[in-house]
């Protein structure tokens, strides 16, 4: 992934995670104060109902205090306290009487209870109310929720009951006013809130709001039975109508024994403002995003022309560097001094270094050839220089002597001379190979086919032999062509077969191996001879160094030069009694035959 892109993805993300940080915190933050509002909205709709309930409440006592303070009802009360006194004239009094003070609801009852005149219901004259007895003094009692019967059902309404007393008998006036959809209207609501009340018993259009009777909605429903389980207050989010989710919070409310709630409160508040608020906050989130997105990318690209390309430069000079090629060097914008133009000029300083330490190196390296050659070549040579010397002084002292043996001297001193200039020569020219290895020329060779024609060349000496060598090849069934120069691999692998038989003297296996995978393809050749330890086994590539009581320790080196020069590599791996493996990895299309084409054409 390239630093542009890095960058593009490093802004993008900031400006991401910084809107969407953002906008959920608004978001949030929103939400709670919309939380904070509907419970202040809710706690001022019920404050408002039970203002509105007690105003009612106080009205309906008013009025029904007023009922048992007028000189109608009076003289009824005494006309019945007299003996003999028949109710039945009275019957539809209290239907008059409600009327008049424009009451729901209107009954009158004796002491005990029984009913004398009933408003909404005349035929339940006579029936008695048990209720009636729980409190002692009426006067004193507020008003309270009551479920009232008439001929349609059973309705909420909110009752207050007082005392008319006449010739020592008291009477009771119970007034009421429903508590239904007219009683909802009448309350101030803040837009966006609704209010509902629901009534456990009644005439099956149990739910009421400001404009009538409605059904029950469904999820509405579970929260209704658990306030009225629980006697508490239940909030939930539902779904309530077209106009989306609500807030609702259900409030329950006692009659006059405050034991099971006779109806329930639901204010429920939209969350349609919040829901808008959210996805205007979205919207914005996203348009900011979208934004920040184009400025990152202009930022990235402006960022990238000041620091990715230079350090792309850089990335090139440093292949090219690997590659050989020292003398690369980086332009270093000379007014700007931040880390990329320092990072340049730092580069620009190593690379000179490394020209004087590649030529420092070079030199040593040279100085130490020549000494090593010099060191060898006196070796090599100081060993056939001493017979040739002693030859040429039994000649001269035989010719001095005017020996008869003159002539058999002679021709044995000159077979000998031959004999040891011939070994010179030899010498001369293992060093003249190594110092002119030829340049390969490229070919496609099947190595398969060049390891089964050494194995073939091999296998009757070695198995004539009075110790036998074993001859093993596990050749490829994958493809084994590499290019290179088919003469130089030759003799390097003749090379290395060789250096296995001479590891083997008792005998043993000599095996050859080739394996290919990609674009590589891999020989090993190992044998189970003495082996090498780790020192020896890292010294056996240098010139000069045998292990052998013969040899001029050139052979190895100039295996490695011939594989170094087709572009592999080749690595040895042994253990002392364990035998020795060397392993050469080519590929098909070596790099060096690459460059090497394309000096060609220059």
């Amino acid at each position: 992934m390239s630093l542009r892109v890095r960058l593009l993805l490093m802004f993008g993300g900031i400006v991401v995670i910084t809107v969407a940080l953002v906008s959920y915190a608004v978001s949030v933050g929103a939400r709670r104060a919309f939380e904070r509002a509907d419970d202040q909205r809710t706690t001022a709709v019920s404050g408002q109902f039970r203002r509105e309930f007690e105003l009612q409440g106080q009205s309906v006592s008013l009025r029904a205090a007023a009922i048992a303070r007028s000189q109608s009802l009076r003289n009824v009360a005494l006309s019945l306290s007299a003996p003999g006194g028949d109710p039945a004239p009275y019957v539809n009094l209290a239907a008059s009487l409600a009327a008049e003070q424009q009451l729901d609801y209107l009954e009158i009852l004796s002491q005990d209870g029984t009913i004398i005149s009933s408003a909404q219901w005349p035929a339940r004259f006579g029936v008695r109310l048990p209720w009636v007895d729980e409190v002692p003094d009426w006067n004193r009692q507020a008003a309270f929720l009551q479920n009232e019967e008439n001929p349609q059902g059973t309705e909420l309404a909110l009752v207050s009951v007082r005392v008319l007393s006449a010739a020592d008998r008291g009477f009771l006036v119970v007034a009421g006013q429903r508590i239904d959809s007219s009683f909802l209207r009448s309350l101030a609501l803040p837009e966006g809130t609704r209010v509902l009340l629901w009534r456990p018993l009644g005439t099956g259009r149990e739910l009421e709001d400001t404009q009538g009777t409605v059904n029950v909605p469904a999820e509405l429903k579970p929260m209704l039975e658990a306030s009225l389980r629980e006697r508490m207050d239940v909030g939930r989010i539902v779904h309530l109508d077209e106009d989306g989710m609500y807030t609702a919070h259900a409030i329950p409310f006692t009659g006059l024994d405050s034991k099971q709630p006779l109806a329930v409160l639901v204010v429920a508040s939209s969350r349609r403002e919040l829901s808008d608020l959210q996805n205007r906050i979205r919207n914005t989130g996203l348009l900011v995003a979208g934004g920040g997105i184009l400025l990152s990318i202009i930022a990235s690209g402006w960022s990238a022309a000041r620091i990715s390309r230079p350090i792309e430069e850089l990335s090139f000079a440093a292949q090219d560097v690997a590659a050989g090629n020292w003398e690369r060097k980086v332009h270093a914008d000379s007014g700007n001094k931040d880390e990329v133009s320092q990072l340049v000029a730092s580069f620009n300083q190593m690379t000179d270094e490394l020209l004087r330490q590649r030529d420092r190196a070079l030199q040593a390296e040279r100085v130490a050839a020549w000494r090593e050659l010099a060191r060898r070549l006196a070796h090599e040579l100081k060993n056939p220089m001493f017979p040739l010397q002693i030859t040429i002084e039994n000649l001269m002292k035989a010719r001095q002597q005017n020996s008869p043996e003159f002539d058999e001297i002679f021709a044995e001193s000159t077979s000998t001379l031959l004999a040891e200039l011939s070994n010179l020569k030899k010498i001369v020219g293992r060093f003249s190979d190594f110092s002119k290895m030829p340049v390969p020329q490229w070919q496609r060779v099947n190595m398969n086919h060049m390891l089964e024609e050494i194995a073939r060349l091999f296998t009757p000496q070695l198995a004539s032999a009075a110790k036998p060598i074993k001859m093993e090849t596990r050749l490829t069934s994958g493809d084994p062509n590499v290019s290179g120069d088919p003469e130089l691999l030759r003799r390097a692998l003749e090379n290395l077969v060789l250096n296995a038989i001479d590891a083997m003297p008792d005998g043993g296996t000599l095996r050859m191996t080739t394996s290919a995978s990609g674009q590589n393809v891999a020989i090993e050749i190992s044998d189970t001879g003495a082996g090498f330890n780790e020192e020896e086994a890292s010294r056996l590539f240098t010139p000069y160094y045998t292990t052998k009581q013969h040899g001029t320790g050139l052979g190895l080196a100039i295996v490695q030069s011939v594989i170094s020069d087709h572009g592999a590599r080749i690595s040895v791996s042994s253990r002392p009694g364990e035998g020795t493996t060397f392993r050469m990895e080519f590929q098909r299309t070596p790099a060096k035959q690459t460059s090497d084409a394309a000096m060609g054409k220059a």
